[in-house]
């Protein structure tokens, strides 16, 4: 995803770089479907507001053992260079600032990418499914073997539905909505999932899509 703007992460003052810098072409390299799943939420203490500590466990960390995850953002880092390359044969004069040109081995981008990826769409760590299959929920976001208790986020996900997962959430989060008020007028939370009422349909707005090919 290429951004015209100096993006660096997200850090406190980090969109000063953006308002001060009117030059940047940044390429933000996304491997979303990722091979491993051995992140974890870990909880610190008792005390509810205590923020949770979240390992994703990345790359060789985790259990992606055959290294695709890693393969594919190095490929990803050399098809934006070939990009950019092509721009620069046009005149553009685009400058790499990193990893930098001297970064170029594979040995080298993955010591690159090990110290530098990062990610902020943590999911996936109380998924919907059979407890034989380690799901933690049922279909209607009951908590196996509690009542009243339901998780209705990004953790539901048996695995992450895609790059930008706040579309998805939403419409889980309506399904859950109307879950839940079927179970209060039905008066029975066990059943909830499996009696409710079709949702009324809802007109969807298309707007109109315009591709533009490169000059």
């Amino acid at each position: 995803m290429a951004l015209l703007a100096r993006f660096c992460g997200y850090f406190p003052g980090y969109s000063r770089q953006i308002t001060e810098h009117h030059d940047y072409l940044s390429w933000a390299i996304l491997k979303a479907h990722t091979s491993n799943r051995a992140g974890t939420v870990t909880l610190r203490s008792n005390d509810p507001r205590d923020m949770p500590m979240v390992n994703f466990h990345y790359f060789e960390e985790g259990n992606d053992t055959d290294g695709e995850d890693l393969r594919a953002v190095i490929g990803g880092i050399r098809l934006v260079r070939g990009l950019v390359s092509a721009l620069n044969r046009s005149g553009v004069g685009a400058i790499e600032e990193e990893p930098g040109p001297d970064c170029d081995s594979d040995e080298a981008l993955a010591t690159y990418v090990r110290d530098n990826a990062w990610g902020h769409h943590a999911s996936c760590s109380c998924a919907i499914g059979p407890r034989a299959a380690n799901g933690v929920l049922g279909s209607d976001f009951t908590v196996h073997g509690t009542q009243g208790l339901r998780v209705v986020d990004a953790s539901i996900f048996p695995r992450i539905p895609g790059y930008f997962i706040a579309s998805a959430i939403y419409i889980a989060a309506e399904k859950a909505a109307h879950v839940i008020l079927s179970a209060s007028m039905t008066g029975n939370a066990a059943t909830a999932g499996s009696e409710l009422p079709p949702l009324p349909p809802r007109a969807i707005e298309t707007p109109n899509r315009v591709d533009a090919a490169p000059g």
